[in-house]
């Protein structure tokens, strides 16, 4: 069932960010103990002496010929540096300088056959495959420095810029932000703030105490002699207690899922005359502002520090020339803090398991089994206790007890088996019971923001919904991928499933979502009799004594037969309706009671 031909993943950018306990491992540390996460990653042990914390070698997810760094850490003053592996071997370390608020300096320009530290970005001579980097905190008497992140980002600068689709239908967006105008600034060097005016508003918005000429003088690069080091913004965002990181984004539809996730974005801008309408600027070789929303069009609504006051700091902007200016000219570049980053997670194995409680044991798995989620699933932590996560899985909803309102699923599952994941708009997904990726097998049901072949043999684009009669011909043929597989309670992956995963996956691989629960997908289906069933439509039964409660779901697959994952055989089979009810299909009707079984029919695809 598994066809090994690889596709390929193809942004610009890649962002590694490391947080959560499991993200450390293989790390090397110098005078520090883990944190007690969420309040950091690690606590520096004694504050008289420094602390380093040095990352492994790190697969880049793709070969990248520009680097950015950024951390999160306060109560010391910090330096970031990183090296790079391409085909020359590993290079020196380059620097990022030292950050400490209003006394902070970048390192000297430095340039070797590798590439050059451009103040704040490492700009390579040939393409890297992987890095390290390393954190050194210098001592701080009576602090108690923590390391909330630290993270990377890689660009290929020789991929090309696709210019952002049309505009989208979608509500409108809208963040509240306070309103600062670096112009109205009384000082000399008001137009050059607009990187910590920008941040300001984002840091006043989190709730803490934050003006421009306060933040500028906090951020002032005194070696490079600006205010718009993007390390050392982001840096005091962390020296202000948050969590931060330098990206570059790929698409307009990320700074959105950033923002309904209630992360404002703060954004590089280059432009030249005529090409940004609206803006208080002509020109620029570097702006930055915060994206706060869209309208329902997709325009792109910003606070704009450049504008003459406050009052005309919000500015709305054309989807296509905002998109060119910042992605096409800036690859993207954007500022992000928040008070934690628990809604930017997936997982990053090719499976996990979801239980109600963490399980102590394999005699405990079926016991508290809910669910499995496959990589690249969204979810939202909710906490971290030991080795385990507790999380709402986003995109695996089931009723609320008032049985009208779907809600995601909340459960426990491997906190190693997260991973930072800025949000996606997905592309694709995968419709083969497996397929390969570089970064190994994946699973029916995974989707993909970027996908070199969208329409090739291992994957459905998305959102894209086939004739009825097609799509219900190819949900039994996935489905059948499954056929001679054992059961597998609490599956939904290809490696196992259940009745109800089964059916949640074979529909999912071809863009439609089902609850994850057998009485659930009843409720999301329309009821037909007999007479109507159609290929692909729903067998659901439950206890002739307790009718309300759904056990099982199937799919009927023609002919009076059906396809499920059955504990009865411990195995996934297709069988004729009167094997497994015992009774002649021809005389079945939706509500019937037959082999101490209540059966109804219920529709999906109409």
């Amino acid at each position: 069932m598994t066809n090994k031909t690889p596709f390929r993943a193809e942004p610009r950018s890649w962002t590694l960010a490391h947080f959560l306990p499991g993200d450390f491992k293989g790390f090397k540390t110098e005078n520090l103990l883990p944190a007690d996460f969420p309040a950091g990653a690690y606590r520096v042990k004694n504050s008289m002496r420094r602390a380093v914390l040095a990352s492994p070698e790190l697969k880049a997810p793709f070969a990248f010929d520009q680097l950015l760094l950024s951390a999160g850490v306060s109560g010391a003053p910090f330096s970031a540096e990183a090296r790079v592996q391409t085909a020359a071997g590993w290079s020196p370390w380059f620097s990022c300088g030292r950050f400490e608020p209003r006394k902070s300096a970048s390192a000297p320009a430095a340039e070797n056959a590798f590439g050059k530290m451009d103040t704040d970005i490492l700009k390579l001579s040939a393409k890297a495959t992987a890095l390290r980097y390393r954190l050194t905190l210098f001592p701080a008497p009576g602090k108690k420095p923590l390391i909330k992140i630290a993270a990377a980002c890689g660009t290929d600068s020789t991929l090309p810029y696709r210019h952002a689709p049309g505009r989208p239908a979608g509500a409108a967006l809208k963040l509240a932000l306070p309103r600062f105008s670096q112009m109205a600034q009384k000082v000399g060097y008001a137009g050059d703030i607009c990187s910590p005016t920008s941040l300001a508003m984002v840091l006043s918005g989190l709730g803490v105490k934050a003006g421009a000429i306060d933040t500028a003088a906090a951020v002032r690069d005194y070696g490079a002699g600006i205010y718009g080091n993007w390390f050392f913004n982001t840096a005091y965002a962390g020296a202000r207690g948050f969590y931060t990181l330098l990206t570059r984004l790929n698409s307009l539809e990320q700074a959105r899922g950033l923002l309904e996730a209630g992360v404002p974005v703060i954004a590089s801008l280059t432009f030249g005359p005529g090409e940004l309408a609206n803006s208080p600027l002509n020109k620029t070789r570097g702006h930055l502002l915060v994206i706060t929303g869209f309208t329902a069009g997709g325009d792109v609504i910003t606070h704009d520090p450049a504008a003459p006051r406050p009052g005309s700091v919000e500015r709305v902007y054309d989807r296509a020339q905002f998109s060119r200016a910042w992605l096409g000219n800036k690859y993207g570049l954007a500022y992000i803090a928040a008070k934690n980053f628990g809604s930017l997670l997936a997982v990053k194995s090719k499976v996990t398991e979801l239980y109600d409680r963490p399980p102590r044991g394999a005699k405990e798995r079926l016991k508290f089994i809910e669910s499995q989620l496959v990589q690249n699933e969204r979810v939202e932590l909710l906490e971290i206790s030991g080795p385990w996560a507790r999380v709402r899985a986003l995109e695996q909803a089931s009723l609320k007890s008032n049985g009208k309102t779907l809600s995601p699923y909340l459960g426990w599952l491997r906190a190693e088996h997260l991973g930072f994941s800025l949000p996606e708009a997905h592309t694709a997904v995968v419709k083969s019971k497996t397929a390969a990726s570089a970064g190994g097998e994946l699973s029916m049901g995974v989707k993909l923001a970027h996908a070199g072949r969208p329409h090739g043999r291992h994957l459905n684009p998305l959102p894209g919904k086939a004739p009825a009669a097609s799509l219900r011909r190819q949900v039994l043929a996935a489905a059948r991928l499954f056929l001679g597989d054992k059961y597998y309670w609490g599956g939904r992956s290809a490696w196992g499933v259940d009745c109800s995963g089964l059916v949640n996956l074979a529909f999912r691989a071809w863009g439609l979502d089902l609850p994850r629960n057998a009485g659930d997908q009843l409720a999301a289906s329309r009821p037909v009799s007999r007479a109507e069933l159609k290929p692909a439509d729903l067998i659901f039964s439950a206890a002739a004594a307790r009718p309300a409660a759904i056990t099982h779901v199937m799919l009927y697959s023609g002919g009076g037969r059906l396809i499920e994952a059955t504990g009865d055989t411990n195995s996934v089979r297709e069988v004729s309706f009167a094997k497994k009810f015992g009774v002649s299909f021809s005389g079945a009707e939706n509500g019937m009671t037959a082999g101490g079984k209540k059966i109804f029919f219920g529709r999906i695809i109409d």
